[in-house]
């Protein structure tokens, strides 16, 4: 019995790995397009990143070695800014016509309003409401019982 769960854990987790690896990579988000009716010049809109405060949309442009970086709502990304880099206000436009830039600028407006809903509920407002606590200790205890009164489902 043991034999045969080990078996299937195995094969679970070697297939998942499996699906996971053939996914989509995240190196086609990554390509730089050129920008329309700006010759040289390449540009990528990028999601949020997941460390560090760049947690925003924001378009890369770059020819040669003026590269520069900006949120779609405008500041800093990655420590500059377009206009700080050098990029030309004619190819800022090009870029900002796109359709790449108007589709990160309403997601990021969609990110916006869902960082808006979860600001308006604070650890305070979360802890002054008894039932969150209630739940969270019914929860607890549920479970610890259940492990006290038959731990074989647990340790076998």
């Amino acid at each position: 019995m043991k034999k045969n769960l080990i078996l299937t854990m195995i094969f679970t987790l070697l297939f998942s790995t499996m699906l996971l690896s053939i996914g989509s990579s995240t190196a086609e988000a990554a390509e730089m397009k050129p920008v329309p009716g700006s010759p040289g010049w390449k540009y990528r809109v990028e999601g949020p990143h997941v460390k560090g405060t760049d947690n925003d949309w924001h378009v890369h442009v770059e020819k040669g070695r003026i590269k520069g970086a900006e949120r779609l709502t405008g500041g800093k990304s990655h420590g500059k800014t377009l206009d700080s880099a050098g990029v030309p206000k004619k190819v800022q436009k090009n870029v900002k016509k796109t359709k790449d830039w108007k589709r990160g600028l309403e997601k990021q407006k969609k990110l916006n309003a869902e960082r808006k809903k979860l600001s308006e509920h604070s650890w305070y407002d979360i802890l002054l409401n008894p039932w969150y606590l209630v739940t969270l200790a019914a929860l607890t205890g549920v479970g610890i019982s259940a492990l006290l009164n038959a731990p074989r489902l647990v340790f076998g």
